[in-house]
């Protein structure tokens, strides 16, 4: 997942913090916890509703920011961070007293008698720190689910994506006590100096480079974190795929935020037989999809700064590309080719372009593409493909689109991932029932759901033994008989 939050310099000029005001933030939010407020279910859930209250009252608020940011249409903007947003919300006021109750568990022969469970406690004063591609839902999903768990939490917003991290700040002003929750905005200052806070947790979102840099300043004090990261997520499609619905939902998910998503399919890998037909049907559904140049202009989402843009442009290098014939008609206003990429730079908008056979040593594959380009690689003997992914970095998600059952399973056995979808994209993670997270190079640890609740939770162990009785033989002086007694009991 493209983030440069640790990297970033200051783009907020009406913003300014230094390490004193963070250190007064972070201890006011510590004092707040050790009132022990947080603990309560009740207060937790009068924070989840206060949250969407604010958020459904500022609906518009958040997509105006959401279109200033990332040129995000209405309706994507609703279904993409807010709907799933507020999923979460009132996934976690149904089910948080059921998350949150201790679990007893059956004691082990050397702790009878007495009773065991599990207790289910917040960490205490958490760290969010967000990526700016979906700068509205990755930065609150995750404070959703600390919430739920109790915590007191600072949440730090992408500084690319400024007008949303404002927005963010004005609904958790709003919704909560700023001891409880605090925005920082900012950048490269910013990040640094909350990193050298003595947060009881760290969440992250963004990318393997930059996770490794979170990841070092939590280990120097030891503490847990969550690392939300990304990789090039491969689609690979066999020859008994529907080659419509196939190539539908394969735009369905590049498209989304112009293919600017942590998820989206990186790259295709296609049976030999089917590759023409399944070019054919995708370039028929980006027709369909943004064949008016007056609506690609207002609703297709632009690439997020010149700098991410400008490093789009030099992917294709020496690439073949292939493009819908109908954007050749169109007039130099809406895109203008440059190296071969059919653009709008005033905009920061890219047209959706295949890139037919690229290497895998070429740039385009070896690095994660985070925008609307989409190479497509052929294949036609399935284990020399599946044996290529034996020395490839895991992927955050995996897309099989197939009806042979053996071929799905081969690939599921063959490819580690932080999620599979088969037969769709980026749907596997709309579902707070589930967890998502990644493995390896896309991620440590996961999120949404029960999943959310419990990493923001410690899980700790409670013995309450009774006073009735006492097992002598654990006590010293031990002798023979001590030990042959314990090996009859415990052996």
């Amino acid at each position: 997942m493209e983030n440069n939050n640790i990297n970033h310099k200051q783009s907020h000029s009406d913003v300014k913090y230094n390490t004193k005001n963070i250190q007064d933030s972070f201890e006011k939010c510590r004092t707040f916890f050790n009132t022990n407020a947080t603990r309560s279910i009740e207060f937790r859930l009068k924070a989840l509703n206060d949250l969407e209250k604010v958020i459904i009252n500022k609906e518009k608020a958040i997509i105006d920011a959401l279109y200033q940011d990332l040129h995000k249409s209405k309706a994507e903007a609703y279904m993409t961070e807010i709907a799933s947003l507020l999923g979460e919300i009132r996934y976690m006021k149904k089910h948080i007293r059921k998350f949150a109750k201790p679990k007893r568990k059956l004691p082990a022969l050397a702790q009878m008698p007495g009773s065991l469970k599990i207790v289910y406690e917040p960490y205490g004063v958490v760290l969010i720190m967000a990526p700016w591609n979906y700068p509205f839902l990755i930065a609150l999903t995750p404070l959703v689910d600390a919430i739920a768990a109790g915590n007191c939490a600072i949440v730090k917003p992408s500084a690319y994506s400024p007008a949303t991290s404002t927005i963010i700040k004005e609904v958790c002003e709003e919704a909560f006590p700023k001891e409880f929750v605090k925005v920082i905005e900012g950048g490269r200052k910013e990040n640094s100096a909350l990193l050298e806070m003595d947060f009881d947790y760290i969440f992250f979102t963004g990318s393997p480079d930059v996770g490794k840099v979170v990841m070092e300043a939590a280990s120097k004090k030891l503490i847990p974190i969550t690392l939300e990261l990304g990789g090039k997520s491969p689609c690979i499609v066999d020859s008994t795929a529907d080659i419509a619905k196939t190539a539908k939902r394969i735009v369905f998910g590049k498209l989304a935020n112009s293919g600017q998503t942590c998820i989206a399919p990186d790259y295709l890998l296609v049976e030999k037989s089917i590759k023409d037909k399944l070019v054919s049907a995708i370039l028929l559904e980006l027709e369909k999809s943004l064949s008016l140049p007056d609506y690609f202009l207002d609703s297709f989402a632009k690439i997020i700064t010149p700098k991410h843009f400008q490093r789009l442009q030099g992917l294709t290098a020496g690439e073949k590309l292939i493009y819908p014939e109908f954007i050749s008609n169109w007039d130099e206003k809406y895109l203008a080719k440059r190296e071969g990429i059919m653009l709008n730079e005033s905009s920061q908008q890219i047209f959706p372009v295949l890139i037919e056979e690229p290497t895998w040593d070429s740039p385009i594959m070896t690095s994660e593409i985070f925008g609307p380009l989409l190479p497509i690689i052929s294949w036609d003997d399935s284990y020399q493909m599946l044996n290529r992914f034996k020395t490839m970095e895991k992927p955050l998600a995996l897309y099989i689109f197939s009806k042979n059952n053996d071929f799905i399973e081969k690939t599921l056995e063959s490819i580690s991932s932080g999620g599979a979808c088969i037969n769709d994209t980026l749907l596997h993670i709309a579902s707070a029932n589930t967890p998502f997270g990644g493995v390896g190079n896309s991620g440590l640890g996961n999120y949404h759901g029960k999943a959310g609740f419990y990493t923001f939770s410690h899980d700790r162990t409670v013995l309450r033994k009774w006073w009735q009785f006492d097992i002598a033989m654990r006590h010293h002086p031990y002798d023979e008989g001590t030990y042959n007694k314990i090996k009859r009991l415990l052996g």
